[in-house]
């Protein structure tokens, strides 16, 4: 942007920021009043409103003459099994992640390519409410550790599982977090990992043979290791969404060196000659993309560039042994793969079809896996080694004769009211006319750091049928357009990022693709906390709103959910307490709302606590809006297994359809 460009946008930002001022909000904190003595203490009382708004809630929507249709077409799209997140050992043994039958998916491995998979993970973990978190194999295929939480809780357990397939749990507790899981390149008898119990975390060593766990270090704030080569550990301080720090800890002497200053930094491996491979903004300027640089430890903060890709990148792994770095670039939402080795020079690798792919990893000898999905096609993995130029398909998936081939996206562009170009993903169904008489969804992604991508939706198949337009913004604050775009909702540049929400309706009805008694706003977690603000800043031009375990409350989440990201929290919104977090906080505007709001919440939510979400529909309740309010008891930050994806979806669409197709 020119001086002229961001001045503009500067004073665009004052104005909304003086013309948003709370609403009279007496009635309001008299309402939080009566129920904060109970909301997140008193568990009879909590669990008598949860029945009570649940039973009314599921009855609502199951008496709606959609239910039924609604819930068998989307039993069978959700029912679409798909693999993920692959994974190669040094003797050429293939691991992904797949659910082929059953409520949750499994891990299975091959021996090669469209081989026969064999499960690993025990099918009665769904009956216990386990669900697979993430996995690491061991380089050697000796043996693997799977990381498990339960009902949605995210405190993951860690679960070791043998080559033969023997198995047992290594590290549980519901009020601990384990992983983050690295390997001792000396010693395959111990792995390094970071443990979080929501108000600090620590650095700990894990011994399989003695089944001890020690705390190697401790700071406060959040903190992740990233890798490990001869005693020495990265990790990276995590300040904000948007600023943090490299930093390496010495384990044998308990030395801590900082590698950078206080900047962006997205990964950072040890090369073989011991120095370190960067993905950094910190020799970018403001309107660039990161950088891979290298820095040797013993000279700190003294990066040099060696690739400059010139793109987003969104995923990077060094194969170490080997000396390349193989990347994955997002171009406007979709993927591209690269490589180069550690003089710069690029690297050949064969590109995949257009759609999204990442989960890229590598085995020592030079195996590359990563998953693939596109609108078209639903998850599945490929394998290749650098300088090939075609993949291996690791197996496939049936979509049981669905045909997904009538889905068209397009990235578009709007413009926002300070100028800013605003890209969004658009879905239109076949033959739409633009006469303002298409029913649409504005579907915001969560974060505030995301991106909405081009991949494999099911659901989305399932709106196109029924009429639906579907556009999905990448407003300000998005990931994929570099630092300086994701950075722009900050603090007071929140207000701006939430009119470029608003805009997008805009667009909808200036474009004749859809009118407001149309147009429905969807969003999870933080696009949770976006439709909340829609709700009541943005009434006039919509017709109904789905909250799914989203903020209403910027205070109340903040002080309520892990600590450990807290001081990160108000580098996004504000200082706890402050008047920008209120004025930032929809609870505060709950008069204003005027439309049928569907909230939701899960009981086991690690980010968003289920008080905020409740408090909103509490209050909403009490000021005789048309709310709704359910929440999951066996979930946390969304579904936990099929059945209630299911049902959570077929909630969404039928109180959507209720309300648009009159």
């Amino acid at each position: 942007m020119s001086f002229k460009t961001e001045l503009v946008a500067m004073m665009a930002v004052l104005a909304l920021c003086s013309a948003t001022p709370a609403q009279d909000t007496e009635p309001i904190n008299k309402l939080l009043e009566d129920i904060d003595q109970w909301v997140t203490t008193d568990t009879a009382r909590i669990m008598a409103y949860i029945d009570t708004n649940n039973a009314a809630t599921k009855e609502y929507l199951e008496a709606s003459n959609y239910w039924e249709p609604v819930r068998k077409d989307l039993s069978f799209l959700l029912g679409i099994d798909y693999i993920g997140s692959p994974q190669i050992d040094n003797t050429g043994r293939l691991y992904f992640l797949m659910r082929i039958t059953g409520e949750s998916q499994a891990l299975f491995y091959t021996d090669g390519p469209m081989g026969w998979p064999h499960q690993m993970t025990p099918n009665s973990w769904t009956d216990e409410g386990f669900t697979i978190s993430s996995y690491s194999v061991h380089p050697s295929g000796d043996f693997t550790l799977v990381s498990v939480n339960k009902f949605g809780d995210e405190m993951h357990d860690i679960w070791y599982f043998t080559r033969d397939g023997q198995f047992r749990p290594l590290l549980e507790s519901r009020s601990v977090r384990f992983a983050g899981v690295i390997f001792d390149d000396d010693n395959a008898d111990q792995f390094y990992l970071y443990i979080d119990d929501r108000s600090e975390m620590r650095i700990g060593r894990y011994t399989i043979s003695t089944e001890t766990l020690d705390t190697l270090y401790f700071e406060e704030g959040a903190y992740y290791p990233t890798d490990y080569r001869e005693g020495k550990l990265l990790f990276v301080r995590w300040k904000s969404f948007s600023e943090n720090q490299l930093a390496m800890f010495d384990i044998a002497t308990g030395a801590i060196t900082d590698l950078s200053d206080i900047t962006l930094i997205w990964g950072a491996s040890f090369r073989q000659d011991g120095q370190l491979l960067v993905l950094t903004s910190t020799k970018s300027k403001d309107d660039e993309f990161m950088k891979f640089c290298v820095l040797d430890p013993s000279k700190p903060k003294e990066f040099k560039v060696l690739h400059d890709p010139g793109k987003e990148t969104e995923d990077f792994l060094l194969i170490r042994k080997k000396g390349i770095a193989v990347i994955g670039l997002n171009n406007d939402g979709y993927s591209e793969l690269a490589a180069f080795d550690m003089d710069g020079n690029p690297v050949d690798v064969p590109q995949p079809d257009i759609g999204v792919a990442g989960e890229l990893s590598a085995n020592d000898v030079g195996d590359v896996v990563f998953s693939f999905s596109s609108p078209k096609v639903s998850p599945t993995a490929f394998q290749f080694r650098p300088g090939d130029t075609e993949v291996s398909q690791l197996g496939t998936i049936s979509t049981f004769g669905f045909d997904f081939s009538d889905i068209d996206v397009e990235v578009i562009r709007y413009r926002s009211e300070d100028g800013w170009e605003i890209p969004a993903l658009l879905y239109t169904p076949k033959g739409a006319k633009k006469d303002g008489s298409n029913p649409a969804i504005v579907n915001y992604h969560g974060g505030p750091p995301g991106q909405s991508r081009p991949y494999f939706q099911r659901n989305i198949a399932f709106a196109l049928s029924k009429g639906f337009v579907v556009m999905f913004p990448n407003v300000r604050g998005s990931t994929g357009y570099g630092p300086a775009y994701e950075r722009a909702d900050n603090l007071e540049g929140r207000f701006a990022s939430l009119i470029d929400c608003e805009r997008a309706l805009d667009y909808l009805i200036e474009e004749g693709w859809s009118s407001p008694d149309k147009i429905a706003v969807w969003g999870a977690s933080y696009g949770g906390y976006v439709v909340n603000w829609l709700a009541s800043q943005a009434a006039d031009k919509l017709a109904c709103v789905v909250s799914i375990v989203g903020v209403s409350d910027v205070d109340h989440t903040n002080r309520n959910s892990s600590q450990v990201f807290a001081k990160g929290w108000e580098k996004e919104y504000g200082p706890v307490g402050s008047d920008l977090t209120r004025k930032l906080s929809p609870i505060f505007y709950a008069d204003a709302v005027t439309r049928p709001i569907l909230i939701t919440a899960g009981y086991n939510d690690p980010r968003v606590p289920p008080s905020d979400p409740r408090r909103f529909a509490y209050v909403l309740s009490k000021l005789d809006k048309p709310v709704w309010y359910l929440e999951e008891i066996e979930a946390g930050h969304g579904s936990t297994f099929k059945a209630q994806l299911i049902n959570d979806y077929a909630g969404y669409y039928v109180f959507t359809m209720m309300h648009l197709m009159k």
